[in-house]
């Protein structure tokens, strides 16, 4: 264990260097440091190496990158990242974790945590379920909104240098792949990427305007997110290079999306975004979802190309080449073309078109978006204050209704663009508003269809006074509105050309039968003719 230090660190082995009890130490090392493993406490050393893309070189640069590792990991993990701490040594030549003499090192101290609480592993065991990943994605979607932005001139997330780096990264994924079996299918990506590219990069500039590239942290995937305290938090930021870090919050997002997708875990992988989604309004976000989802599972194809010709272990080379494979499958998925589709959930309050909503997004891997969501969103943003609206007043005019039935179109527009189901969940009292869906469907070409909620009107009133009672749900809808919306819904008419699946809420089979209706659907529209 000594041999992984060298000569003027190796008195750190001792537990007498340290200010608390120590009874054992392990070193785990990594390519650019070593970490001090003492029990309750963990110790992270840079090691004094040159890359092209790092400097470490002197203990200088070592204290200065610690104090930037600090900074940068307490934005998502306050909890885990304690402070940074001086290496010394004394007169008699004795090296301290702390304490007085000579600084000749520097550490940044961590609160030291079980290794199999990392979600790699979690996701491993089958030890984590997708609504975590749900909530991870809006606490991230949290910490994003706080995060420096970057100024238009500053140089970073300008579309020609995103270009330019994804492309320069599938050449070098390429030349590291070249002995690989994913060699071939490599090279058939080279198109549709710059393709994607193209096509995204005014979109790129329009969000670096407005603020959404921002100092992120730089590399969020699976090995870098761990359970503390029963949450995910992220750990381990980028602290080398800025322009690592300094991305599209997007691009962060689908870091984490494209190595869950690799890996096997869809159902997580859209938790995290719904979840993201949901709290962020960032629903422009998934147009960017198939380039920068590809790129990042292009550089993890890399990385673990690279480390498999560098190891001599065959069994370990086998695991790092299938995870190769499964890295260019997700790129090459992530930029195939995709026919998503567009579900209405519909009905009266207290119809369990939510209810019904949360449970078939995961399923068809869709975003859910939500009216009473939309419509929340849009009165904190106007700074208006929460409270009861008289039926047909305040927010609940036409016209409000009209606008937050619009930016449910706005959004949706977005994440069917990204080639992602979608499901809008609102009453669809007024054919307008169907209307609206109908055309967006149309204009996009895809699949179409309502499931209309139903269930008795004792039901109804029971669950919306159960609802309010419990005062956690976005909706404000009470039997006022209730009985409001029963005397001026409009009931879909054949005219209206739309295919209705019809959904009774109390049945226990309910779910069953709408999802087997909506693959019914589906497989008739994709039917040729």
């Amino acid at each position: 264990m000594n041999a992984t230090l060298p000569p003027p660190l190796q008195g750190l082995l001792s537990p007498r260097a340290y200010a608390h009890p120590v009874t054992r130490i392990e070193v785990v090392e990594t390519h650019v440091s070593w970490v001090l493993m003492t029990g309750e406490l963990a110790y992270k050393l840079k090691k004094p190496v040159r890359f092209p893309f790092l400097d470490f070189s002197t203990p200088e640069l070592r204290a200065r990158f610690c104090d930037e590792e600090l900074r940068l990991n307490r934005r998502f993990a306050p909890g885990l990242y304690i402070s940074v701490v001086p290496v010394t040594r004394t007169a008699d030549g004795e090296v301290r974790m702390g304490g007085e003499g000579e600084r000749i090192d520097s550490a940044v101290c961590m609160r030291q945590f079980d290794s199999s609480q990392e979600l790699d592993r979690l996701l491993a065991a089958g030890s984590i379920e997708p609504a975590e990943l749900r909530e991870f994605g809006a606490e991230l979607a949290d910490i994003h909104a706080k995060l420096p932005v970057a100024k238009p001139d500053d140089g970073f997330g300008t579309p020609r240098r995103i270009r330019d780096t994804i492309l320069a990264n599938l050449e070098e994924c390429l030349d590291a792949c070249r002995d690989t079996k994913a060699a071939a299918r490599l090279f058939e990506l080279r198109a549709p990427l710059t393709e994607a590219l193209e096509k995204r990069a005014a979109l790129m500039q329009e969000r670096l305007v407005a603020g959404r590239v921002r100092e992120c942290h730089g590399d969020l995937h699976t090995r870098n997110v761990v359970r503390l305290e029963g949450r995910l938090v992220a750990f381990d930021c980028l602290e080398f290079d800025p322009a690592l870090r300094w991305i599209d919050v997007a691009d962060e997002l689908s870091f984490l999306f494209s190595d869950l997708l690799a890996e096997s875990h869809p159902g997580h992988a859209h938790a995290l975004l719904d979840g993201y989604l949901e709290r962020s309004g960032d629903h422009q976000a998934c147009l960017l979802l198939a380039p920068y989802g590809a790129h990042r599972a292009l550089v993890r194809a890399k990385v673990s190309a690279l480390s498999a010709r560098g190891t001599e272990d065959g069994t370990k080379r086998s695991e790092l080449l299938t995870r190769v494979e499964a890295y260019v499958r997700c790129a090459r998925e992530l930029l195939a073309p995709a026919r998503p589709m567009l579900v209405l959930t519909s009905g009266l309050s207290g119809s369990g078109k939510t209810w019904l909503a949360r449970r078939l997004a995961p399923r068809l891997r869709a975003v859910h978006l939500r009216s009473d969501v939309e419509r929340r969103r849009g009165r904190e943003a106007a700074a208006q204050n929460r409270g009861p609206s008289e039926p047909g007043a305040g927010r609940y005019t036409r016209a409000a209704t009209a606008q937050v039935y619009a930016r449910l179109a706005e959004r949706a527009r977005d994440v069917l663009g990204g080639g992602i189901s979608t499901i809008v969940d609102a009453t669809f009292l007024r054919r307008e508003d169907r209307m609206l869906f109908r055309e967006l469907a149309h204009a996009l070409q895809v699949p179409l269809f309502v499931v209309r909620c139903t269930a008795p009107d004792r039901v109804l009133r029971e669950r919306i006074e159960s609802r309010m009672r419990e005062g956690n749900d976005p909706s404000e809808a009470d039997v006022a509105v209730l009985d409001w919306q029963l005397g001026r819904q409009e009931p879909i008419e054949a005219d209206e050309g739309l295919a209705v699946i019809e959904a009774d809420t109390t049945s226990d089979t309910v779910l069953a039968h709408v999802l087997a209706a909506l693959s019914r659907g589906a497989a008739a529209d994709a039917a040729p003719g």
